[in-house]
């Protein structure tokens, strides 16, 4: 006889549903491409939903960021995704009065992408998260502090030491 999930997934409704538009737009913020960015974010939906029984705490946000973050380094990792640049007849695109990016400057930005992600990736798991959290999904510190469970005096202090690994990781890619 099977047994049933409904309980567990009921549960897993209420508590992480709201947070699946911050999953959605750290997978976006990562991978740049929102159906990349889409299938990403279902894939960290589920994982999410399979290790359900054993997470313990309430600091489900971060949690659930953890999880986003790894399935998009997983997808990165995989070289999955292939950028390009965007031309005029791209519905992303919203201003058709923005000039076409020259090559060098796609390949420049791109480049600046790139270093920026493997710094950041390079730093530890919780200096990762902090950033994703203050920069990538724009929360504040109050904010982060709810989601994370520490103390906002906590988040400041970490996250400045973060930004300053990270601005010390960059100057050495220089």
């Amino acid at each position: 006889m099977k047994q049933s999930h409904r309980p567990t997934a009921e549960a897993f409704e209420r508590l992480c549903a709201p947070y699946s538009g911050m999953v959605y737009r750290h997978c976006l913020h990562m991978l740049g491409n929102p159906h990349e960015a889409e299938d990403a974010a279902q894939e960290s939906m589920l994982r999410a939903f399979r290790a359900f029984d054993a997470f313990r705490g309430d600091a489900v946000a971060s949690w659930l960021f953890r999880i986003a973050h790894n399935t998009c380094l997983d997808i990165l990792k995989s070289a999955r995704v292939r950028r390009e640049s965007l031309t005029l007849d791209d519905p992303e695109r919203t201003d058709p009065a923005d000039p076409e990016p020259t090559p060098d400057e796609v390949y420049l930005h791109d480049a600046d992408v790139g270093r920026m992600r493997s710094a950041v990736a390079s730093l530890p798991e919780e200096q990762q998260l902090l950033i994703g959290l203050f920069y990538g999904q724009q929360m504040g510190y109050a904010e982060i502090a709810r989601a994370t469970g520490l103390r906002e005096g906590t988040v400041k202090s970490r996250l400045s030491r973060a930004r300053a690994a990270l601005e010390k990781k960059l100057a050495a890619s220089e």
